[in-house]
């Protein structure tokens, strides 16, 4: 299962890595709370085990369009099936003993947006006037005149001066919709035998498809990724079909029609590892193609300038 799952990671990231406008790897740990409850002979459900709290691990691949949202895979640990046994299918409802059933991992895939940064403090006017002046000045200077200054000033002010980032705290809101897969489950009842007695082992909550959905925050500063907080939510919705155990004693038969769902919220914590991005390349080349190009033009201009004199 393992070395499967690490397969199919492995070439979904090969595959989409060259053309990732951004691919990031995100670890992730904290706990799940999962809770599988089990309904008897069509009465009330009831919460076996309660909830059962354990550590949650995952790890997720992102691929992120331009628009930052886009596909996702991940894999995550998972225990939701509950081992629900009994002796006698008619007082199987009062009298059997519950526990989870050992950890497994699962294949999550699913689609995920991002917002815009939402900053914790707005960035300050000042630098971007500082910014505007001293490139007013600059183009004085180099052009020799108060008409070429006014005629420069104006197009390295347009092609020089770039928008001033905001450098603080921000926060992104990465909300996501997927389903989750679990390549294989075991067989719902299963029999055995203690001290000459017939004991009817249920799996309960043994789901093999799930929905999936949740949301996540990530932290950064400037262009760093610092953290990021996830609450998710699990819902099975396969291999969930009613069980039916029958048992004979005498000339009586006692029947018991089991059936369960499972649901799980887990709260993660993980730091993203940026593997490739292209978001700003084409835009640096393009400002300083501008900037030579404005040079360019006061060179000229200046030596019209002295050949008239």
């Amino acid at each position: 299962m393992k070395a499967a799952t690490l397969t199919i990671l492995l070439s979904v990231a090969t595959g989409i890595a060259a053309t990732a406008q951004k691919l990031s790897l995100l670890p992730q740990i904290g706990v799940e709370n999962s809770r599988t409850t089990v309904t008897y002979n069509n009465l009330k459900s009831f919460l076996p085990a309660g909830g059962v709290l354990t550590p949650h691990f995952g790890l997720r691949l992102d691929y992120q369009f331009k628009g930052n949202h886009g596909p996702y895979v991940a894999v995550a640990s998972s225990r939701s099936v509950l081992s629900y046994n009994f002796s006698d299918p008619e007082t199987g409802m009062n009298n059997y003993n519950a526990s989870p059933a050992d950890m497994q991992l699962r294949l999550q895939t699913g689609y995920m947006f991002s917002s815009k940064p939402i900053f914790f403090k707005k960035s300050g006017s000042s630098p971007k006037q500082s910014n505007t002046q001293q490139q007013k000045t600059e183009a004085k200077k180099n052009c020799g005149s108060y008409a070429m200054s006014s005629r420069c000033g104006k197009a390295s002010e347009k092609a020089g001066i770039s928008k001033v980032k905001n450098k603080s705290l921000y926060m992104r809101i990465q909300p996501s919709l997927g389903a989750a897969f679990v390549s294989s489950t075991a067989s719902a009842i299963n029999t055995s035998t203690s001290a000459g007695q017939t004991v009817y082992n249920y799996k309960a909550g043994n789901w093999n498809t799930a929905i999936t959905g949740g949301v996540g925050f990530e932290f950064g500063k400037g262009k760093q990724r610092i953290f990021t907080i996830g609450i998710n939510y699990l819902k099975g919705i396969g291999n969930l079909d009613e069980q039916t155990v029958s048992a004979v004693s005498g000339t009586k038969t006692s029947i018991a029609k089991l059936d369960s769902r499972a649901s799980a919220w887990n709260v993660t914590a993980g730091i993203p590892i940026t593997l490739s991005s292209k978001n700003n390349k084409p835009a640096k080349r393009h400002h300083i193609q501008n900037r030579n190009l404005n040079k360019s033009r006061c060179g000229q201009y200046k030596i019209r300038y002295s050949l008239q004199n």
